[in-house]
């Protein structure tokens, strides 16, 4: 059985983990351009707007009003729907952040609960962890997808949203590894040492 201080360290480390990926969520910088001297601009796109400095604004993106769907209409390369595959990213994106709100109530509600909460609540808390990291790599996956197959992002570079993502999930992939290895062999000896 995890002790309160296990389940106190890693809903600190969730918190942490879990404020990058919110940051990732909202910050228009997945994928950035820069075009190069004299004529300097710099284009964002995020999971939910696209910001340039040649206007100074920002604006819902992927659009079909604006032609954002329409960039790999009969390209050689491979195919990729740029529209479906970046909106499909960003609802697994705000999946994910809605189960990362799920695991902070059931952190906080297991260190106040009785014994047989903290006995049994990391197995469940395990699984969520689980599935919030996965669904972040799978939303960064079909960034990389559609990011790599699309013309439209030709010479486009990661930028600071993408790489947070990238830790986010990369960091609670071990901690669900780390919570699992802790209840399953370093809380045994816990126990026999209090009996």
């Amino acid at each position: 059985m995890p002790t309160r201080n296990a389940y106190i360290a890693t809903l600190s480390s969730f918190v942490v983990v879990f404020v990058l990926q919110l940051i990732s969520l909202f910050n228009p910088s997945w994928i950035q351009y820069t075009s190069p001297e004299p004529f300097y601009t710099k284009t964002t796109y995020g999971l939910f707007q696209k910001c340039s400095t040649l206007t100074d604004d920002c604006r819902r993106f992927p659009q079909k009003s604006w032609g954002d769907c329409d960039h790999d209409k009969g390209s050689s390369g491979p195919m990729v729907n740029l529209c479906v595959e970046w909106r499909a990213a960003a609802g697994i994106s705000i999946a994910s952040t809605i189960v990362g709100v799920v695991i902070v109530a059931g952190l906080s509600m297991v260190l106040y609960a009785g014994e047989t909460w903290h006995a049994r609540g990391w197995k469940h808390l395990v699984g969520l962890i689980s599935l919030f990291a996965g669904w972040q790599a799978l939303s960064m996956g079909l960034i990389v997808h559609a990011s790599s197959a699309s013309s439209m992002f030709a010479h486009h570079r990661y930028g600071a949203s993408f790489i947070l993502s990238g830790v986010s999930w990369g960091l609670t992939a071990v901690m669900a590894l780390g919570v699992l290895f802790y209840a399953k062999y370093m809380a045994q000896g816990y126990i026999a040492l209090q009996e």
